[in-house]
């Protein structure tokens, strides 16, 4: 049974697996490109897609190993663990947490995660 199986139908999901995710649009985005670059030939308005972050390892997340904090790439702590931080939703986009939605989506869409409704 999901979690989801036994909301009232005016109550909001605090988790979503994250093939459901994926689907919503993707909006907000503070970085299209590393350190802000755009490339050339490339549309600003329809620059980010979920597409171009699935494959995405290369950021390092903080991770807590006992007393240590460690650094380990956002995809290797995702399979590990899931999504640890909520991720932010609207009625119908995602503000915040795109890496780790289309990392996760990519490893497993029935993963649920943790969202924030805004």
């Amino acid at each position: 049974m999901s979690s989801s199986d036994a909301l009232h139908p005016q109550q909001l999901r605090m988790f979503i697996p994250a093939g459901e995710l994926i689907k919503m649009e993707a909006t907000s985005h503070p970085t299209p490109m590393p350190h802000g670059l755009w490339r050339e030939g490339r549309n600003r308005e329809n620059e980010w897609k979920w597409e171009d972050n699935q494959q995405e390892d290369k950021y390092l997340v903080g991770v807590r190993e006992g007393d240590e904090l460690v650094s380990e790439r956002i995809g290797e702590s995702i399979r590990k663990r899931g999504v640890i931080h909520p991720v932010e939703i609207g009625p119908d986009h995602v503000s915040e947490g795109h890496h780790r939605i289309a990392i996760s989506a990519g490893i497993d869409p029935t993963r649920e995660i943790p969202v924030v409704h805004l």
